[in-house]
């Protein structure tokens, strides 16, 4: 199973192909989850959101109230397991840090806050141990309006178009971080980076080697973005435990040493940033356009003649 339309796939059966194999892995991981319970909530909330940005490559076809609808409908289901997969995410970016620091001098193994991060991660693993009981319907649910979706009509004009959008739509995340850098901004352009990575995955038959090397550069970007995020969310976190003065040594470490991380993560990734969406939403959109033409084109010369 394969991320992407194929060659000679018209785009109206590659969306419903996508959303009927994301659909049915994120059910199946439900139905049989890994050993480790973080698996198991990190690849579904993949394959959600993998989805949600296939949506909007067909919502030029199905109205603006449906895919509002059924985005909103796949967020309810990735919600049910969100503060198990926020206290995961918490406890694993300290441990990396932890390992990051091995061999160094002034290495900081926070421990207490460790302790207190895994508690806290076991406590949110007991209250939501039937999440999977839950998302199953809603899973099958989806499964079956998606599979009622009317796209037969779609065509590449309009997929091209929700991609330039989404595009534009980072372009613009990015311009309002340069005006004021945040936690929030740097967190909307993050998932703004992210879907349209999801879209250039999608689009890469149309040329292999342009779109996976603009593909490789918003997966990078997303990645830099999302360890930025991770750092922010466990300080945020720990900022409601200020008053614990048996974590307060530990915390003043960790936040001086996560803020100067983040400070080159930011800024490594406004770098690329900046390059990678340097060209015009309009050039952008065109380029696109001209890899369906010659794709189109292609796929012409190689059908054979009729008789």
């Amino acid at each position: 199973m394969s991320y992407r339309l194929k060659s000679g796939e018209p785009p109206s059966q590659g969306l419903k192909r996508i959303f009927r194999e994301e659909t049915q892995s994120a059910l199946q991981l439900c139905r049989h989850p890994f050993k480790q319970r973080g698996i198991t909530v990190h690849e579904t909330r993949k394959h959600l959101k993998k989805l949600r940005a296939a949506l909007r490559l067909a919502a030029a076809k199905t109205g603006k109230d449906r895919p509002v609808r059924e985005d909103r409908s796949l967020s309810e289901i990735a919600k049910l397991v969100s503060d198990l997969r926020d206290a995961h995410v918490r406890l694993q970016t300290l441990i990396r840090i932890r390992e990051d620091g091995r061999g160094q001098a002034a290495a900081h193994p926070f421990p207490k806050i460790e302790e207190l991060l895994s508690m806290e991660r076991e406590s949110f693993s007991a209250a939501f141990a039937d999440w999977r009981k839950q998302a199953i319907p809603k899973l099958e649910a989806a499964k079956k309006r998606l599979s009622e979706w009317p796209l037969d009509d779609t065509t590449w004009k309009q997929v091209c178009g929700a991609v330039a959008k989404s595009y534009r739509h980072g372009r613009d995340a990015l311009t309002q971080v340069l005006k004021k850098p945040s936690p929030k901004t740097f967190h909307e352009w993050r998932k703004e980076v992210k879907q349209l990575w999801y879209q250039l995955r999608l689009l890469q038959p149309l040329n292999r080697v342009v779109l996976e090397k603009i593909a490789s550069d918003a997966k990078t970007l997303g990645e830099l973005l999302g360890l930025d995020h991770d750092f922010a969310f466990l300080l945020a976190r720990l900022e409601e435990e200020r008053s614990d003065s048996a974590l307060q040594a530990e915390h003043a470490a960790l936040q001086k040493l996560i803020r100067k991380r983040s400070r080159k993560l930011q800024r490594n990734a406004t770098e690329l940033g900046r390059r990678f969406y340097a060209e015009p939403p309009k050039a952008f959109a065109k380029r696109i356009s001209i890899f369906i033409k010659d794709w189109k084109s292609k796929k012409k010369k190689r059908r054979p003649a009729k008789k």
